[in-house]
């Protein structure tokens, strides 16, 4: 009895010190947002070039937890960490400096970066911990993901009171969390290896090319410079492909071709998408009805405890096809509650929509990084972890993008319900997940 209660304990600890780790990262988007129009006063620049400073953390964050992952794997975490607190670090003076927008942009650029090196550490300590303790783990960290992601608005409300650069900075929180968590870190790597230089390099190319075509629209991008980007994209992507099957071992892993990673992929990019839309959209449907920015910030966060104890309940299913079950119905709930908030555009539609999201949210970061590294190597655990992520917030970004986009030809309501296909596409992936051969059920299920 006194060790089980022990191991409970120590999971829930470990869970909720990585939660922190990862989830000021979430800061860097919907916090800063509310700092744009501030930010372009500060910088004498346009809002629409201001976007930038949105722009650079999506670009930063993907490739900075696609490049981590597998460095967690090659270097160790420690080594990752203290890189990523040093980008943190510089990322938060260049911001605090910033008088000019390109400065403003690097920091920014530096903090995304420093960002994606936590989150891609605390997910590979996570599904490193032993196995009766990671479903506990993984609960409370997703967990505290919806908790990060629901007090986002309010923290950029509070904080642009004081100033612009504030909320700019929020993501270097995460420093405050590398104390609790490294002494959860092996003093070694797990694969002592060479780095591939080429295959990371080749990584980076193809996520910024993919993030910046998301982008263009809200960048206002001509016509050609899109054509030739998308064009670059897809002949690196080529080039990535190639290198990744002549060297199976190298930075992409073998495990990041198979079925139910691109699924688990497909169903994480979706929820990220209809999240960030959601999260964009709603605060302007609120401050339509008469909420200021802190009033906002408030009535979202109930949601977020909502949402928390329903990804704790998910977590005490015991079997990994139960809980896949229940991230199928919770998109499938998440993309019928946009279509109510969209048609019905009142204050509770809006707030279950947002519930929904978040609740989705810490399901889907329980379950996928549970399924893709159940039967993994655990040398090859970050890098399958670095990539898996980079769908995610390629989702995201390309979620908030569309959703900005047609604010202005579409109007509010037509662009959140256009958010609905996304988690609905998630849906349909996790259904298509369970749809598998008898015997990996059967060792799912084990």
């Amino acid at each position: 009895m006194t060790s089980t209660a022990s191991t409970a304990t120590s999971a829930a600890s470990v869970g909720w010190r990585l939660g922190a780790l990862y989830g000021p990262a979430v800061y860097g988007v919907s916090a800063a947002a509310v700092a744009v129009p501030a930010a372009a006063d500060g910088l004498h620049t346009a809002p629409a070039t201001a976007a930038w400073i949105l722009t650079i953390h999506a670009l930063g964050l993907g490739v900075g937890a696609a490049v981590a992952g597998r460095a967690t794997d090659v270097w160790g975490p420690r080594r990752v960490l203290t890189l990523g607190a040093v980008l943190l670090a510089a990322g938060t003076v260049l911001c605090a400096a910033a008088t000019v927008l390109v400065v403003a942009v690097a920091g920014r650029g530096l903090l995304a970066t420093g960002s994606g090196a936590m989150t891609a550490t605390a997910l590979t300590l996570a599904a490193g911990r032993p196995a009766a303790q990671r479903p506990a783990v993984l609960a409370r960290l997703g967990t505290a993901m919806a908790l990060f992601s629901a007090t986002a608005p309010l923290a950029g409300a509070l904080t642009v009171a004081t100033s612009w650069q504030a909320p700019l900075v929020l993501p270097a929180l995460s420093l405050t969390a590398i104390p609790l968590c490294w002494p959860l870190t092996p003093s070694r790597p797990a694969m002592p290896a060479r780095f591939d230089w080429a295959g990371a390099g080749l990584l980076v190319l193809t996520a910024t090319g993919l993030l910046l075509t998301i982008q263009s629209p809200t960048l206002h991008f001509p016509p050609l410079p899109i054509l030739g980007l998308l064009t670059g994209t897809c002949a690196v992507a080529i080039l990535l492909n190639r290198h990744r099957r002549r060297q199976p071992d190298g930075f992409i892993p073998a495990v990041t071709s198979q079925r139910r990673f691109l699924l688990a992929g497909l169903v994480g990019a979706g929820i990220y998408g209809g999240l960030f839309g959601c999260v964009f959209a709603v605060p302007q449907m609120l401050t339509r009805l008469g909420y200021t920015a802190h009033s906002i910030g408030l009535v979202l966060v109930p949601g977020a405890i909502v949402a928390a104890a329903a990804a704790r309940l998910a977590g005490r299913a015991t079997a990994d096809l139960t809980r896949r079950r229940v991230l199928a119905a919770t998109s499938a709930l998440f993309s019928a509650s946009l279509l109510l908030a969209a048609w019905d555009g009142q204050q509770v539609a809006l707030i279950f929509a947002t519930t929904a999201g978040f609740a989705a949210l810490a399901i889907a970061q329980m379950t996928l990084t549970a399924a893709i590294t159940a039967h993994l190597d655990p040398r090859q655990r970050g890098g399958a972890l670095g990539p898996l992520n980079l769908m995610f917030f390629i989702g995201g970004a390309l979620g908030a993008a569309t959703c900005s986009a047609l604010w202005n030809p579409w109007g509010l309501p037509a662009a959140l319900a256009t958010m609905a296909a996304l988690p609905a596409i998630s849906a349909a992936a996790a259904h298509a997940a369970l749809r598998k051969p008898q015997r990996e059920s059967c060792a799912d299920e084990r």
